[in-house]
């Protein structure tokens, strides 16, 4: 089993009076809100053995033996594009940004409070994933010193069933501000970026993967790359750090899986050649791999699969890769998605010296990682997880670039080296996808951020490379 891990402790009885703060911080944040009374604290529930693994616990400063289902990676759903868009390489440069003396961000947190079962048995994983990431917002903005002169923030519930996306359009905290993070659901982005089109209103989307659109809107922002950008970074790595080797793209026998090669093959300074598996069986025994390591140099095999139903067909073309490579080098690529996947083979991945493109990442020997760790338990008597961390990025981020220069500074020139806790920003246009010879000056059809890291499986664990 492969897992990243996000460090997220099941919260119990005895948090329950910090977190209900958290709560009650979340919406008190708002202009207009509603009460949200308390629910009773559930009995302790006997519990059965569980599977449990190593986990710090920072109260202690000791590894301590958490529940296996407790440790979770959010990983990214994409669906199938098609018809990819074209993004660009030119950053954005915003010669003379315009700094008002008041910003607004506003966020819209689907929390449902009101309605999920807090801190049961069966708690709300999904409850509980924004909490999180509003708990990390809350460290961020407490480290720069909230509300800072010329920026507030406002939060609103969306999931409050009376909160329709017509009653908040018209409320000031969304028409007042210059930023709006959010919302969730994808149906409920669309309403919204397109009010922030409308209205001038940046929008940030942070949680939804990257989804195309019809519309340009260059006020909508996608934090999760899509799967241009992964192949980007994918060809970009291997020409940069691994020149000379041979390259295929691997693809069964389908127009779908054929158009993703398309998308790996569009940089054209790396040579790429594709692999198609026309074999059906269920152990590829038909397939010849052995004749493709021909090269002393190497040769890499990129699997652009995201899908948890593709998890067989990686599996066994690894085993097969495993199998017949012998001492030759050869070198498999994947996806974020894997991170989630449960039955690939450790010894394969570490054979075949496995890299995976990935946007979010904890570095837990960094010292700012245990320094933000030990300061959320001390705040909130909880473990962070990925989305606490993820949260306070998206957070300094904000913050920094809207009081050096305002909301242009979102989609402005930026320092693409440097990462936060768990992620980075490099924020880039894309455009359709047009086959057209028009010149004429285009928006973006909307800016994504396209700051990936690049992990390899060493020691049966996924160590930062680049």
């Amino acid at each position: 089993m492969i897992s990243v891990p996000s460090l997220l402790q099941p919260l119990s009885g005895s948090n329950v009076a910090i977190t209900m703060l958290v709560i009650c911080g979340l919406i008190s944040c708002t202009t207009s809100r509603r009460v949200v009374e308390k629910p009773p604290t559930p009995p302790p529930v006997e519990k059965p053995a569980e599977d449990k693994v190593s986990q710090y616990d920072p109260k202690t400063d000791e590894v301590i033996l958490v529940p296996r289902d407790a440790i979770k990676t959010d990983t990214v759903r994409w669906t199938e594009d098609k018809t990819p868009p074209i993004v660009t390489d030119e950053k954005v440069i915003i010669p003379n940004p315009t700094v008002k003396d008041h910003l607004e961000i506003t966020l819209l947190m689907p929390f449902n409070a009101a309605n999920a079962p807090l801190f049961s048995e069966q708690q709300d994983l999904k409850l509980n994933r924004f909490i999180q990431y509003y708990a990390g917002m809350q460290m961020a903005m407490d480290e720069m010193g909230f509300p800072l002169s010329n920026v507030k923030v406002n939060t609103l519930d969306v999931d409050d069933p009376s909160a329709s996306i017509s009653l908040l359009t018209a409320k000031p905290e969304l028409r007042n501000a210059d930023v709006i993070v959010g919302p969730y659901e994808k149906d409920e982005i669309d309403a919204i970026a397109t009010f922030g089109l409308d209205n001038e209103i940046m929008v940030v989307s942070p949680w939804l993967p990257a989804f195309n659109t019809d519309k340009e809107n260059p006020f909508l922002i996608q934090l999760f790359p899509g799967l241009n950008a992964h192949a980007q970074a994918i060809t970009s790595y291997i020409k940069e750090d691994m020149p000379g080797k041979k390259v295929y793209v691997v693809a069964r026998d389908n127009a779908v899986e054929r158009n993703r090669i398309q998308i790996f093959s569009r940089n054209s300074n790396l040579l790429i050649e594709e692999l198609i598996i026309k074999d059906a069986s269920q152990d590829l025994v038909n397939t010849d791999l052995h004749a493709l390591l021909s090269d002393d140099r190497g040769t890499i095999f990129i699997l652009p699969y995201f899908s948890k139903t593709d998890e067989s067909f990686v599996n066994a073309f690894m085993r097969k890769l495993h199998a017949e490579k012998d001492t030759r080098e050869a070198i498999v690529f994947g996806l974020p998605q894997w991170t989630g996947f449960t039955n690939l083979n450790a010894n394969y991945m570490e054979s075949l010296s496995a890299h995976l493109s990935i946007s979010s990442f904890i570095d837990v020997a960094s010292p700012a990682y245990a320094g933000f760790r030990t300061g959320f338990y001390s705040k909130f008597h909880t473990i962070p997880d990925i989305n606490a961390f993820l949260g306070y990025d998206l957070m300094k981020w904000l913050g920094d670039r809207l009081t050096q220069y305002g909301q242009e500074g979102l989609i402005g020139q930026m320092d693409v080296t440097g990462y936060g806790l768990a992620s980075g920003f490099d924020i880039r246009p894309v455009y359709r996808n047009d086959t057209g010879t028009s010149t004429e000056i285009k928006a973006p059809l909307y800016y994504e951020n396209r700051r990936i890291r690049i992990l390899g499986y060493k020691d049966q664990d996924f160590i930062l490379v680049r």
